[in-house]
């Protein structure tokens, strides 16, 4: 972008740095600065940011949620700090927009996502540095867990099999496509799932995913009816 990005960053933000320096290597992809021979990127920030917000993402959601069990817990931490709802908040905050690239960098769809992302995290980390850890707390708490919305965290049914299968000492679900019927614009999938060589379940779907997860499902019906 023309024109120096940290006055608008700063705003965005919502937080003054104390030392800008921190805030223009936040903001520098490595096409930059390869093309300018002069600073450094934000990768190193963007590492450091990645265990801070590990950090802060446990620590509220065990405060958020005292009676959830751990796997419950880690499954909503990954759908906080995964690079998709990453992405989401960064873009919203303009941060693909003001970050400084090279000119051999491509802003494809995709491209724009990832720095997005990636720039989050190494702006936690500059907070991080600059300020210690309360300031980067009060500003990942605003800016990215008060604007995550609540899932529900129970994994998907082949999630839920496989956990059961690995409890109980199983091999893991195999998973084979046994049908495809249908005209070629509304296919029909048939899935069978099997456990130690034993089916368990068959499903069908108008995507293999799809039926996938409906042969799951049953499986997992079939097992509760046993136990």
């Amino acid at each position: 972008m023309a024109g120096d990005p940290l006055p608008e960053a700063e705003d965005l933000l919502g937080y003054s740095f104390s030392d800008s320096e921190l805030l223009r290597k936040a903001l520098t992809h490595s096409s930059f600065m390869e093309e300018s021979g002069t600073g450094k990127d934000y990768e190193r920030l963007e590492f450091l940011g990645d265990a801070v917000l590990e950090l802060l993402t446990r620590e509220y959601l065990v405060q958020r949620f005292p009676d959830e069990q751990e796997g419950v817990l880690t499954r909503r931490k990954i759908r906080i700090v995964q690079k998709q709802n990453l992405a989401r908040h960064g873009i919203r905050l303009g941060l693909d927009r003001l970050a400084m690239v090279g000119r051999s960098f491509v802003p494809s769809p995709g491209a724009r996502r990832s720095i997005a992302a990636d720039i989050l995290e190494s702006v936690i980390g500059a907070i991080y540095t600059d300020s210690g850890l309360e300031p980067v707390r009060e500003f990942v708490r605003r800016e990215i867990f008060e604007r995550s919305p609540e899932r529900d965290p129970r994994p998907d049914p082949r999630s839920r099999l496989q956990e059961h299968c690995q409890a109980a000492g199983l091999e893991l679900p195999e998973y084979r496509t046994t049908e495809r019927s249908g005209p070629d614009h509304s296919p029909v999938f048939t899935v069978t799932v099997s456990i130690d060589g034993k089916e368990a379940g068959t499903g069908r779907g108008p995507t293999r995913k799809a039926a996938r997860e409906e042969a799951a499902a049953r499986a997992l019906r079939n097992i509760e009816r046993t136990v």
